[in-house]
């Protein structure tokens, strides 16, 4: 027998502490007796243990964090499991998306993932745009999601109040993370146009991103590795205004009518 134990006039006592409402109370019992055995078979009470340093203590202690938790995540409209899966882990502590992605993996069903993680997006934003991009990156496990979504979606909104297309502020957003804004905004330029000649959106990621690795390692110099992949007028042409404003920003002056003619006798060889 522990040297103080859990009663149930305890348990009473400090649920009604909670101000939680009275529908969890079972929760509640069953989390806080939970605890206490838990305690007791890993680290019993010793003669010396205080009453506030015992088992029983602890284990209210514990349950009252759980609670609060548990009761965050109901309130939404999770279902139990979810609630009990953030409530046990939020209470050790630990990374809020790794708390989250725990609780999806436990569900059994396809269909009871996507109705939890629904609830859950729901309950971070109203912002359609907000919503689709975090479930995206929450189920490609990315780290930190609602963090870098909140970065996409400002970035999104911003471009778009700026009259860009929907195509350009999303392929814009996308890449605005790790990469510097004068890049991006290759990128979403090649990317826009890539979508507007029928390219996939994998394809159109290939084809900004390797146009945003030509700016940076030098037009010039990658201009056979970009000809051997692409070789349609309009990759070219696109190529072609990132060589003549490239070197208009180099050498501080237009480009002559000779010195295109040259570089598109090399573009459309």
């Amino acid at each position: 027998m522990a040297k103080y134990e859990l009663t149930d006039k305890m348990i009473r006592q400090s649920f009604d502490l909670t101000g939680v409402g009275e529908k969890y109370f079972s929760i509640y019992n069953s989390e806080v007796k939970r605890c206490f055995y838990e305690l007791q078979k890993d680290c019993p009470d010793e003669e010396d243990t205080t009453e506030e340093e015992s088992n029983a203590y602890s284990s209210i202690d514990l349950t009252n964090d759980y609670i609060k938790y548990y009761v965050d995540e109901a309130e939404k409209g999770q279902c139990q499991k979810w609630c009990a899966s953030i409530a046990k882990n939020s209470v050790t502590g630990g990374d809020d998306y790794w708390i989250y992605r725990e609780a999806y993996d436990s569900l059994e069903s396809d269909e009871e993932k996507e109705r939890e993680l629904e609830i859950h997006t729901n309950s971070l934003s109203d912002d359609p745009v907000f919503r689709e991009r975090y479930i995206s990156m929450f189920k490609e496990c990315i780290t930190n999601p609602k963090e870098s979504t909140e970065e996409y979606t400002r970035t999104y909104h911003d471009l778009i109040s700026k009259g860009k297309s929907e195509i350009y502020a999303h392929a814009y957003a996308d890449y605005h993370d790790e990469h510097k804004e004068y890049f991006c905004d290759i990128y979403a330029q090649a990317y826009e146009l890539a979508k507007k000649h029928g390219m996939d959106d994998s394809e159109a990621y290939c084809f900004g991103d390797t146009c945003t690795e030509a700016v940076d390692q030098g037009l010039w110099v990658e201009m056979d590795k970009f000809l051997k992949r692409y070789n349609e007028d309009w990759q070219k042409e696109f190529y072609f205004t990132l060589m003549k404003k490239d070197f208009e920003e180099t050498e501080h002056r237009k480009m002559s009518s000779a010195e295109e003619k040259e570089i598109r006798a090399d573009l459309f060889r």
